[in-house]
């Protein structure tokens, strides 16, 4: 693995995984939908910024921008909406929302599956990576006990299948061209803190005006991290490897959230592990692993007859 793709990936699982702690220091003084609409409008303000600064511009089709609106709406829009229409789903068992939020992977891979054409794109090992890395999430959360038959579960694998579809999106729409560009990572990570302030503004009036927002240095400071890092710079390198590396391949990642988090609460809460845990910790990373271990190249010397006498090897899972 490349240090550039690996520094991206660390990124992403650090932040994601540290957001619980710095959400909750702004949950001291913002309520659900006002903290969803200003870390999203701080971070549409600093990505459009830093997309002024390296002189690119947003999109300017109508097709593409119905695209986009909607990735946001599978990604950011619809899981909430659902959890709005369905009353079970707010008491849903965080052991079980977890699971469904690690499952992402896993429907990725499914929905390639059930694409025509496209299966051969994710490569054995990172399937079984995938696998194993779902298997320590179980392991790690036990959710034995939840009510995997409920209204709540039914929502939270709606939901992960919809980010699941968000991501073949991306992946889609970076690799199209418009005007002879391919859209970048960071065009895409503007666009989607851009709609996104139009759909958290239309969630404000679902609790945004119940109450006096509360501005403190430390929730200005937790709200410029989840603001301008979670929801710009942070998604932009996942936008990243999503481009470089595969919707099913870049996915992973989601599975070292929970490992940094479990760590973040040992450093941060006094959150004694468990047997259970660390067991659960080391099979993700085994998983991670064997998802991020470098593909075998054909040998250089191949010649033009022998790659048509295997056709495996011309396939996108042999030479990515």
């Amino acid at each position: 693995m490349r240090f550039d793709s690996a520094a991206r990936f660390a990124a992403v699982a650090l932040m994601w995984g540290s957001s619980y702690f710095w959400i909750k220091i702004v949950f001291g003084g913002l309520n659900s939908a006002q903290f969803s609409f200003f870390r999203i409008l701080v971070g549409a303000v600093a990505m459009l910024g830093i997309l002024a600064l390296g002189r690119e511009r947003l999109p300017r089709g109508a097709g593409v921008w119905a695209r986009l609106v909607l990735i946001a709406f599978l990604a950011n829009a619809l899981p909430v909406l659902l959890v709005e229409l369905v009353d079970d789903a707010v008491g849903a068992d965080a052991d079980m929302v977890s699971v469904f939020n690690a499952s992402v992977p896993l429907c990725v891979v499914v929905l390639l599956c059930l694409a025509a054409r496209r299966a051969d794109r994710v490569p054995a090992r990172v399937a079984a990576g995938l696998v194993v890395g779902f298997a320590g999430v179980l392991v790690l959360y036990a959710p034995w006990g939840a009510e995997w038959l409920s209204a709540g579960a039914a929502v939270n694998a709606a939901a992960a299948i919809a980010y699941a579809w968000s991501m073949l999106l991306m992946e889609k729409l970076m690799g199209a061209e418009e005007g002879g560009r391919a859209m970048t990572p960071l065009v895409l990570a503007t666009t989607q803190a851009v709609i996104g302030v139009g759909w958290a503004g239309i969630n404000m009036p679902n609790g945004g005006f119940d109450s006096t927002p509360h501005f403190s240095a430390s929730i200005i400071g937790a709200l410029l991290v989840l603001g301008v890092l979670n929801t710009g710079l942070v998604y932009m390198c996942f936008a990243w490897l999503i481009r470089e590396e595969g919707a099913a391949k870049a996915s992973g990642v989601l599975y070292a959230v929970p490992v940094v988090l479990t760590l973040g609460m040992v450093l941060l809460e006094d959150h004694v592990l468990g047997a259970r845990e660390i067991l659960g910790m080391a099979v993700i990373v085994a998983g991670l692993i064997l998802t991020r271990l470098p593909q075998r190249t054909a040998p250089a010397g191949r010649t033009r007859s022998a790659d048509r006498a295997t056709p495996a090897a011309k396939s996108p899972a042999a030479v990515r």
